[in-house]
């Protein structure tokens, strides 16, 4: 974290205070995203119908949420039970030349982004992505056998018609100080808490909705069935890499596992190259991290699979969730 993003951090999960531009700008967004709605309300801006329900999982605030591992579990869950889900995504940082694209595990994550290649490793469902998700959720429809989408992200994308929002929550950070874009780092107004599906927070939280992360496996970089226990891991120097929107909760995960890190965040989306990969050590590493290093060999490098476990009332709800929008 470079010395502005840590200022920014420390603005709106600290305890720095907010400077009055600041307050100013963020009742400036506030009222330009009030504007927006009730465009979007009163069909002065078109809001797509589609033939399928769509159910978002997105964000109130800046940074990753823990969105896309739920998207994958509730993908996998929909399968389950006999449906055949589509995701939709943006496809942040990839550089496309023809939009809509269909990811598949192949996909390059230069054009797809990070995170819909991951999805598409991830679960066998087909992941489409656009900047404008409408497009997306239209090219599933007319091209594959879906019967309900998944949008990871685009809560604010009120173009795209929703029967369900779920909203991702980070149990240690919450809200912040609770302000509004550049004052906090919410993107809504807090009250869109009230009026909301399901709100599940990553990582634990007492009386609330929310999943955990475990580690599944430890697997060679673009070597899978070349796999190591955390065991084998303890009592060694390791370098542990991630450029994900809140590394420390990778970081947090690997020391309750007895392993002692040595810490590298990476901006979220990170473009990772040889140079970052040093020789003669031991190098831990995200899944999302993995899926840009392709091209990259390196002996000692591991990647940390991970699997979400749902607390059982969770589970519950997001059922009954479904049942009521596939009704």
């Amino acid at each position: 974290m470079n010395k502005k993003q840590q200022k920014i951090y420390d603005r709106w999960y600290g305890s720095a205070p907010v400077s009055g531009w600041q307050r100013f700008l963020a009742g400036l967004f506030l009222v330009l995203t009030a504007i927006r709605r009730k465009l979007y309300r009163y069909k002065l801006f078109k809001t797509h119908q589609f033939k399928v329900p769509v159910i978002v999982i997105g964000n109130i605030t800046v940074g990753g949420g823990g969105k896309t591992p739920l998207v994958i579990w509730l993908a996998q869950r929909l399968q389950q039970q006999g449906y055949q889900p589509g995701i939709v995504s943006r496809g942040y940082g990839g550089v496309r030349k023809v939009e809509p694209m269909l990811v598949t595990p192949g996909a390059d994550p230069a054009a797809s982004g990070d995170e819909p290649l991951l999805m598409a490793k991830s679960v066998a469902v087909p992941v489409m992505v656009a900047k404008k998700r409408s497009q997306a959720v239209n090219q599933l429809i007319a091209n594959h056998s879906v019967d309900i989408i998944l949008a990871d992200d685009g809560l604010q994308h009120l173009a795209m018609d929703r029967q369900a929002e779920i909203i991702m929550m980070d149990a240690g950070r919450g809200i912040g100080n609770g302000q509004l874009l550049p004052a906090g780092p919410l993107r809504e107004p807090i009250i869109k808490l009230q009026h909301v599906d399901l709100i599940i927070y990553k990582g634990k939280k007492a009386d609330c909705h929310y999943y955990n992360h475990e580690i599944e496996q430890i697997y060679q970089l673009n070597k899978p069935r070349k796999t190591r226990t955390i065991s084998s891991l303890r009592n060694q120097k390791i370098i542990a890499v991630a450029g994900i929107a809140h590394p420390d909760s990778f970081f947090t995960m690997l020391a309750a596992n007895g392993l002692a890190v040595v810490k590298q965040p990476k901006p979220d989306h990170y473009s990772y190259s040889a140079a970052d990969f040093p020789d003669n050590e031991l190098i831990l590493m995200t899944e999302k991290d993995a899926i840009k290093c392709a091209d990259i060999e390196h002996p000692d490098a591991w990647v940390v699979k991970t699997r979400i476990v749902v607390k059982p009332e969770t589970v519950k709800a997001i059922d009954e969730l479904i049942q009521k929008v596939m009704s």
